[in-house]
């Protein structure tokens, strides 16, 4: 089994990229599993005491507050309609971290980002979480673009 985490963000044509990127490997169907991650980026707090505790709070409750995007369900509903495996994952956190740290933490065999639509010219430039996570990453990483 080859075991992919595909980091989803609220970006639909990113997310359709990435799906289509999964699709596209060879035997996705018959050996292709796929670790499908939103990351809930935390709040940064205030200076002040009182600001820093409620921050605190809100941090422990993002997940709930925020919900996840569609764009995960549509990449689970796409993808188990073509016949692979996926499996819906949040955490809360700095982007290309989590990311790093859940694909140690699953052992995967490969990480599916997606970027931006960009001119030729700044195709050369990822996002900063694709561009963190291709740099720092000991994965081979899969660059999907709409």
């Amino acid at each position: 089994m080859y075991r992919v985490l595909a980091p989803i963000d609220s970006d639909e044509p990113r997310t359709r990229a990435q799906i289509e990127a999964i699709r596209d490997l060879p035997e996705a169907a018959e050996s292709v599993r796929v670790d499908l991650l939103h990351v809930h980026e935390e709040i940064d707090a205030p200076g002040d005491e009182a600001g820093t505790s409620y921050i605190r709070e809100l941090n422990e409750r993002i997940e709930d507050l925020q919900g996840t995007p569609d764009t995960v369900g549509i990449a689970a509903e796409e993808l188990e309609s073509a016949g692979i495996e996926a499996e819906i994952h949040d955490i809360t956190g700095e982007p290309v971290s989590a990311i790093l740290e859940v694909a140690e933490e699953f052992d995967v065999d490969s990480i599916v980002v997606g970027t931006r639509s960009q001119t030729p010219v700044g195709k050369v430039v990822f996002g900063s979480v694709a561009q963190g996570v291709i740099i720092d990453s000991d994965r081979p990483v899969l660059v999907a673009t709409p």
